[in-house]
């Protein structure tokens, strides 16, 4: 389950500012969007279906276009455990039979 926060936002209402806290993507499900970024030069105008990927720590503004929007801020999904490639067994299997210990007391 995942958490989706679902904003409506007139043309004429003015520019919503969010301070993001975990990575987020903001996604626009119907509308325009105008989006303002702090310490990034350009702006970003996106339409119904895009996203937005958002970092911690991040301020934002975000504002409709004329005709309004809809969009919400999610989670991103978490990256799919990729399984690592057996090529290195042998080695670790030789590696593990040859092992010392991490220290040793005087003699």
């Amino acid at each position: 389950m995942r958490e989706l926060r679902l904003y409506v936002m007139d043309g004429d209402e003015p520019a919503g500012r969010w301070r993001i806290v975990d990575r987020t993507r903001l996604e626009v499900a119907e509308g325009d969007v105008w989006v303002t970024v702090e310490g990034q030069p350009d702006d970003h105008w996106l339409g119904a279906g895009a996203s937005l990927t958002l970092l911690p720590g991040t301020r934002a503004w975000v504002s409709a276009g004329p005709r309004g929007a809809t969009f919400a801020f999610g989670p991103l999904a978490a990256p799919a455990v990729r399984p690592v490639s057996a090529w290195w067994r042998p080695f670790a299997a030789w590696r593990d039979g040859r092992r010392h210990a991490a220290a040793s007391l005087p003699t």
